[in-house]
């Protein structure tokens, strides 16, 4: 058995000699049978939450009304730990009325979304499986426990994650799921924008995104998702991108604005749309809009000057990525920044101050016109950022304008 499951069986042993049932469950043991990397190891147990709170000495409740608390081993490993459960109506399609507490993992199993979440394994690494999960795993299947219908219909969530992890996982939706999503697709409309947000970010960032994004337009999903109704050729288009290269949130929300061709004056409403924290939206706006100078003008001192490191950086991934930008090396970027005279006005060894100076301390809008021209001569290298080489340049300009101050 994985190493990573080490302290989870420490859990379990504490569970079951205090006379309860506890299983490894969900999303680790299936990429246990994937040979994936695992991410977050749950527990599921026959224990109630106050039966799990006086067992372990550091926890903290986080849902003791659904059953789930975190059980805290090290300052570095924390594991949720949640009791065995079925679920009551669902009325908002998305979230339970109620949840019943209950001592059989079969009947914890047959609440879950798909046949691979709903294994479980025991600390000695045994597979139980009532739903043939492992045997959909190796056919590479997406399936709802149960009926499609009424897995959808309790939380539209899942048809969206249904699409996500054909995306990640590549694997085909088997057809009752398949047809199941196309019926209550609209139900999406439920789903908090946020969580939409976070199944769209992975669905994008998986290795298999074509056959995802496909899926997510033969379901009819994208029509129920912000400002994605009517977007359907670009959603396919953008199946032919290396989408899984990006590394964070702005790079991907820069070639979705790009690739779906979202007009500039409505880039921030489409962002907003989604909820995107402003750092975000700005950070998008920034990319393309230096993007669109680097398509017209090709990489300059000026644009890296203007944009600063990290972002050039960024906005280059995004167009090689979207293959606007071949040509250009990430060492070109960095050259170009470590060849900067000036990274900011600051730098600038003449200042108004001293231009003031100069005219006797008279002040106007000439002094920030000449500091603009001033920043872009150093820029391109037309005067020295030295003192005496900064006076002689301001006394040409003044000349070459015909300024009296």
């Amino acid at each position: 058995m994985n190493i990573a499951f080490q302290q989870g069986i420490e859990i379990i042993e504490r569970l079951e000699e205090n006379g309860h049932e506890a299983y490894f469950v969900g999303g680790s043991v299936r990429d246990t049978l994937m040979d994936r990397a695992i991410g977050d190891i749950d527990i599921a147990t026959s224990a109630t939450p106050e039966e799990i709170q006086a067992i372990f000495p550091k926890t903290v409740d986080v849902g003791a009304e659904h059953g789930t608390i975190i059980v805290i081993t090290t300052e570095q490993e924390s594991y949720e730990v949640t009791t065995f459960r079925t679920d009551g109506n669902y009325t908002d399609n998305r979230h339970p009325d109620e949840v019943i507490f209950v001592k059989s993992l079969e009947e914890d199993l047959k609440r879950r979304d798909f046949t691979m979440n709903a294994i479980a394994m025991n600390k000695h690494g045994k597979i139980i499986d009532p739903f043939d999960g492992e045997k959909d795993i190796n056919r590479q299947v997406i399936r709802t426990v149960g009926k499609a219908k009424d897995r959808f219909r309790e939380d539209a969530l899942r048809m969206l994650r249904a699409v996500r992890f054909a995306s990640q996982l590549s694997f085909s939706l088997e057809a009752e799921t398949f047809l199941g999503i196309q019926a209550d697709n609209a139900l999406l409309e439920n789903v908090s924008i946020e969580r939409k947000t976070i199944e769209m970010e992975k669905l994008i960032l998986g290795q298999g995104v074509k056959f995802g994004l496909e899926l997510l337009v033969a379901t009819g999903l994208h029509s129920f998702l912000p400002l994605l109704d009517g977007k359907k050729e670009q959603l396919l288009k953008l199946g032919d991108v290396p989408l899984y290269r990006l590394n964070n949130r702005s790079p991907v929300w820069t070639v979705l604005a790009y690739g779906l061709k979202i007009d500039k004056a409505e880039v921030e409403d489409f962002l907003v749309s989604w909820k995107l924290p402003k750092k975000i939206v700005k950070s998008v706006a920034e990319n393309l809009l230096l993007m669109d100078k680097i398509q017209h003008q090709d990489w300059q001192s000026e644009f890296v000057y203007r944009a600063g490191l990290e972002r050039s950086l960024e906005a280059h991934q995004v167009m090689v990525v979207l293959g606007l930008d071949e040509d250009t090396s990430k060492k070109k970027i960095y050259e170009l920044f470590e060849n900067l005279p000036i990274y900011s006005l600051k730098d600038i060894v003449f200042d108004g101050h001293d231009l003031m100076e100069l005219a006797g301390g008279k002040r106007g809008k000439w002094i920030s016109e000449i500091l603009s021209d001033m920043e872009m001569a150093l820029i391109y290298e037309e005067t020295k950022n030295e003192r005496a080489a900064l006076k002689e340049w301001v006394y040409n300009w003044l000349q070459k304008y015909d300024r009296d101050y």
